[in-house]
């Protein structure tokens, strides 16, 4: 995997507070699976109280390590920003870093989490399968 590279395209969809993304060439079954709660997270990352930088880095850090263990799907908890006095700043930043590379490249899709998970407060991130060493 390079460490750089350009941002990864994902297809994206927005409803209201709600957001999803699937990458290229990755069927949309997964992304539909994912929306409706029907892939079981296998870790979780809360970025509650942390600033952009920092929650970049958690976040990073966190995918990296899910994906090294062969987790496939991550919760990642945002909020929604209502209580900010600038308004969301953790949950818009979102979809840039997971897009970057390398971390990019190690995500098939996203989607705002089901209500009783946290809703649009919540994403789940659909990790690639971890390959192993040949």
């Amino acid at each position: 995997m390079s460490r750089a590279g350009p941002p990864v395209r994902f297809a994206l969809g927005e409803e209201g507070e709600r957001i999803a993304g699937l990458a290229p060439g990755i069927d949309r079954a997964h992304l539909r699976r994912l929306e409706r709660g029907e892939i079981e997270p296998e870790g979780e990352i809360d970025l509650h109280g942390l600033d952009l930088r920092d929650a970049r880095y958690a976040l990073r850090a966190a995918l990296r390590e899910a994906h090294s263990e062969g987790f496939r799907c991550v919760r990642v908890v945002h909020g929604r920003g209502l209580h900010s006095e600038a308004g969301p700043v953790l949950k818009p930043s979102l979809v840039g870093w997971l897009a970057e590379q390398p971390l990019g490249a190690l995500i098939m899709a996203f989607a705002s989490a089901p209500p009783a998970d946290g809703g649009p407060g919540a994403t789940y991130v659909l990790l690639r399968r971890k390959r192993e060493a040949s």
